[in-house]
């Protein structure tokens, strides 16, 4: 069962109330979390931690990880008392400009926090969709110069160093004044349901075959992931359906007129903050393969069959199994 780690903070300064205090002491420590992008659920465990308005506070779940603890996913809640609404902080800055004392009485009016520099959280914002989470949730790059944007940069500057970071996000949410607890909690669980399912990316792959052997394309030096292999296509445009996807992308990398024909199926991708799902149908050239093409995409066409050594080639994401599969079932 995956883990989350929530956090908030007791009252501070003149603020005698913290609403992140009394939405953590009530969370449960078991909840169901449903993907945002299917039908899909799970139940999750949680620990909710208030964390002490302090250097000591702001550096417990970076201390935390660097000794070896992990979570799935850690959201911070912190109190904006100049907001109206939530905000949702991607970037913890390596910058302290604290106004006011923290509860241990430290004041630091300009300084650097770890002098690693600023951490962006690398979530993919575009598809985040952040307004299903609640229409007046924004995102926001400066958390501020107090506890708060210490905690997120801290918990990010020790995330740098792991192989098995967690996400990690923060979440300032505004007083009861503005925002009831309740509406608040629903904002935290629509993050978190994000951050433990990331958005999906929809991609379309032709499988050309030549008997028993199916055509791969070696991306090219200006492409992510130059010189890995995969089967040519790419990510849907508004509106597609496979079909149209991969006729497209099969004319726009590599010049070449195709008809869709048999969908042999989806497998999944992972990346930071995302998953792609490479969807999979048999192309059929209209005209015969040129000799030779010329492509920002793929530098190079090979046909893989039976008797090819598989790990002979660099692949892209899920493209050795679904190539192995497809050879294999012809």
């Amino acid at each position: 069962m995956r883990r989350v780690l929530i956090t908030g903070f007791g009252a501070f300064a003149s603020h005698s109330v913290n609403p992140t205090e009394a939405l953590v002491e009530t969370w449960p420590n078991a909840m169901k979390v449903h993907d945002p992008w299917s039908h899909a659920s799970e139940d999750v465990t949680v620990e909710p931690r208030v964390l002490s308005v302090d250097e000591v506070g702001a550096s417990e779940t970076a201390k935390r990880l660097l000794e070896g603890e992990r979570w799935d996913a850690v959201l911070h809640l912190g109190l904006c008392g100049t907001c109206t609404n939530a905000r949702l902080e991607w970037m913890g800055r390596d910058e302290m400009t604290m106004r006011v004392p923290d509860n241990a009485g430290r004041q630091v009016e300009r300084g650097s926090i770890t002098g690693s520099g600023d951490h962006a959280a690398g979530v993919d914002r575009v598809r985040f969709d952040l307004p299903a989470c609640d229409p007046d949730l924004s995102w926001s790059d400066d958390a501020g110069g107090y506890v708060c944007n210490e905690t997120l940069h801290r918990t990010l500057a020790a995330t740098v160093s792991l192989d098995d970071a967690p996400p990690v996000l923060f979440l300032h949410l505004p007083s009861e004044e503005h925002w009831s607890l309740e509406r608040s909690r629903h904002a935290v669980v629509s993050v978190l349901e994000r951050m433990l399912f990331p958005p999906v990316v929809e991609v379309a792959a032709g499988a050309l075959f030549d008997g028993p052997r199916v055509l791969i394309a070696r991306r090219g030096a200006k492409e992510a992931a130059a010189g890995q292999w995969e089967l040519p296509g790419g990510k849907f445009e508004p509106g597609e359906g496979l079909e149209e996807a991969v006729v497209r992308e099969w004319m726009e990398e590599l010049g070449l007129e195709v008809t869709p024909g048999t969908r042999r199926g989806a497998w999944w991708g992972m990346q930071t903050w995302r998953r792609y799902r490479i969807n999979v149908i048999d192309v059929h050239p209209v005209t015969a393969l040129p000799d030779a093409f010329s492509s920002d995409a793929h530098d190079a066409l090979r046909w893989f069959g039976p008797t090819d050594e598989v790990d002979a080639f660099e692949w892209l994401g899920p493209d050795r199994h679904v190539i192995l599969t497809l050879v294999a079932t012809g």
